[in-house]
């Protein structure tokens, strides 16, 4: 048991107490609205999904005070609205992600902002400090029990609930007694057994859950903690505490030490493809391969990946468009025959085309040591591959497109917020969430995202 000379956990509160608009880098507050506009369209693509059913007739059904609007129309109370929208943000698989930490931040922290924003009235600013204050809180703690952790436990979830937390008690205005309390209480919930797996690419829907009880726990912390609910001190590092519990390896203090000087926002990628996070590296191989093959006939192709990439997109010979985004091999050969992915590649019919079928069963994955080491860094892929006439192709990618080393722009962003509500909303609401993401510091009612989406909101479902 590690002896600890220093909080983690009060360095946390502490850090989100202080925290101060105009402290935050103006990188940051950029990033922050990408995220935001980025993960408005997940939600709304994902609130028209089937999975996104049972939550709906559950808000529905339970009702309650209208203390939040929520995506689809109608409000709820804050906990219902935070579960509602962080479940929804998760179902495409196009909610952003941390490599570090294995986490999907803004599919548990902006929920549960937004929730209290609109319960207690605050602004686009205070959104965005908000946010700040629950990404740096969450990434530290993600990162500091990945990998080991993730074997086991679903990082957006037993983390995450943590980022929701600081982020809700941020915007309620939290002192450090009650952000402690707040902390403490989200450890109780942390949640989230990697057991999905068995029954996710079957139609299983407990991940998008995972995050959705995040949030929605994360905002009741602090509520509670608000009305003078205590919560256990020393949460993180206590001898009965989260990394004891939880971590499964040794936790790097250090991690902790640098609130405020390393912005950890900062590293967060924005998915530029449909599919699963841990095959875009394995994609974007792909596509330089197809751009090296110049149209030749590519035979024995082996995909060099990462344990944990095997673990997770390991599904061959995928039968549906659930198993497809989350099937490396079916991503390789589809990039191979069609170029670049698009949500068009990901249908049941694209998936049953026969052509992509042969070539995804052809491929040969392994394990390779050398990229695993890099794990999680990085999440690189290497492809081999050799032509018809005897050419051996190489292509190995470390920094994915998306990746905060090769990061979307604006209109990189507001393209991929398009395409995910086309058909949902009126391009007008298209255009006017993106301009309120642009300047969201100026926005004084920040629940105004969620009701410009309802004013041309389309069920689809």
């Amino acid at each position: 048991m590690k002896n600890w000379q220093f909080s983690p956990s009060r360095a946390s509160t502490e850090f989100v107490t202080g925290l101060r608009y105009e402290d935050v880098p103006a990188e940051v507050i950029d990033a922050v609205r990408k995220y935001i506009l980025d993960w408005i369209g997940c939600a709304v693509g994902g609130a028209v999904h089937p999975a996104s059913a049972p939550i709906r007739s559950l808000v529905e059904s339970l009702g309650g005070k209208d203390q939040a609007a929520i995506i689809g129309g109608g409000g709820s109370n804050a906990f219902l609205a935070a579960l509602s929208h962080a479940y929804y943000g998760h179902i495409l698989e196009m909610d952003d992600v941390e490599r570090r930490s294995i986490t999907h931040p803004a599919t548990v922290v902006v929920p549960a902002a937004l929730a209290v924003a609109g319960y207690a009235g605050k602004t686009g600013e205070d959104l965005i400090l908000s946010v700040v204050g629950g990404y740096e809180v969450l990434l530290r703690i993600g990162a500091a029990v990945v990998p080991a952790h993730y074997e086991i436990f679903h990082t957006t979830s037993t983390a995450g609930v943590f980022g929701a937390a600081m982020a809700a008690g941020k915007m309620l205005g939290l002192d450090r007694q009650h952000l402690d309390w707040a902390l403490g209480n989200a450890g109780s919930m942390a949640s989230g057994l990697m057991q999905f797996l068995q029954e996710f690419l079957h139609g299983g829907t407990s991940k998008f859950l995972h995050a959705g009880t995040a949030s929605a726990q994360g905002v009741l912390v602090a509520l509670l903690a608000e009305r003078g609910l205590s919560g256990a001190g020393d949460i993180l590092e206590g001898e009965k505490g989260f990394f004891a519990g939880f971590a499964r390896q040794e936790v790097d203090e250090r991690i902790f030490r640098d609130f405020g000087k390393r912005w950890r926002t900062l590293d967060v990628s924005v998915k530029a493809y449909p599919c699963c996070r841990h095959t875009h590296s394995a994609i974007d191989a792909a596509l330089e391969i197809r751009k090296k093959a110049g149209g030749r006939f590519l035979g024995k192709i082996r995909l060099f990946t990462y344990r944990a990439a095997v673990g997770f997109v390991g599904c061959r010979n995928p039968v549906d468009s659930r198993q497809a985004r989350f099937s490396m091999t079916y991503c390789v050969a589809s990039v191979l025959l069609r170029g670049v992915p698009v949500e068009r590649h990901f249908t049941d019919q694209a998936v049953a085309e026969e052509a992509v079928g042969y070539l995804e069963k052809s491929i040969q994955v392994v394990v390779d040591d050398g990229i695993d080491a890099l794990v999680p860094e990085y999440w690189p892929a290497r492809i081999e591959a050799v032509t018809e006439d005897g050419e051996k192709l190489v292509a190995q990618t470390n920094i994915s497109k998306g990746d905060p080393e090769n990061p979307l722009d604006w209109d990189a962003v507001g393209k991929k917020f398009r395409m995910q509500t086309e058909g949902i909303i009126a391009a007008s609401t298209q255009d006017e969430l993106i301009g309120l993401c642009h300047e969201l510091e100026t926005v004084p009612f920040a629940e105004v995202l969620v009701s410009a989406v309802n004013t041309t909101f389309r069920k689809r479902c």
